[in-house]
């Protein structure tokens, strides 16, 4: 026999063992399944609640900081005055100058930090001279400034020839004053406030 011949009887008998093994009878016609075991996991009910939560508000005194506030030291200041001047405790001011090497030897012109949560001193006074607008014979009024690109603080205080401290109390519930946006109105304190 030649070798073609060989190769395509194989071939023929290949083909007839696995056509004999799906062909016909009911045995070779059923669909194979699987058995699928049991698990070992729990089904439950899905357990919905609900949860109400109060809406956060913010209460602020006239005068309050918002945010840290930085105090030039002046004659006479110590950090008990300085407490009471701006209504915090004296534990409130350490911690808020745990790190700050000015509050340890005090020199003036140094800085201290006032946390946020104080009130500014003279706060009331202040913001009735705002709200009133009138001049008094106090000697105190407010000019209204627009933010503009370049201002901060110190230009302000520079351009209107008034202490940073004055400028800061007078804007002590001012939003703007505090991130200073541009178009926003900063209050500028003029004479005795």
């Amino acid at each position: 026999m030649s070798p073609r011949v060989v190769i395509g009887l194989t071939g023929v008998l290949v083909v007839a063992i696995l056509s004999a093994g799906c062909a016909g009878g009911a045995a070779s016609s059923a669909a194979t399944v699987a058995p699928i075991q049991p698990t070992s996991y729990v089904v439950k009910d899905l357990v919905t609640t609900t949860t109400t939560i109060a809406p956060t508000t913010t209460t602020t005194v006239p005068g309050q900081i918002l945010e840290p506030y930085l105090h030039t030291i002046v004659k006479n200041d110590n950090p008990s005055y300085l407490a009471d001047l701006y209504n915090i405790t004296l534990a409130q001011l350490n911690d808020a100058n745990r790190s700050n090497p000015d509050y340890s030897a005090f020199p003036i012109g140094g800085m201290v930090i006032i946390p946020a949560g104080g009130i500014m001193p003279n706060a009331a006074l202040v913001l009735n001279n705002v709200n009133t607008s009138s001049e008094e014979s106090s000697g105190c009024s407010v000019i209204e400034h627009t933010v503009v690109s370049g201002d901060n603080p110190t230009v302000l205080a520079n351009q209107y020839s008034v202490s940073l401290e004055d400028l800061a109390r007078a804007n002590a519930t001012n939003s703007t004053y505090s991130n200073f946006l541009l178009g926003g109105t900063i209050v500028i304190p003029v004479g005795d406030c």
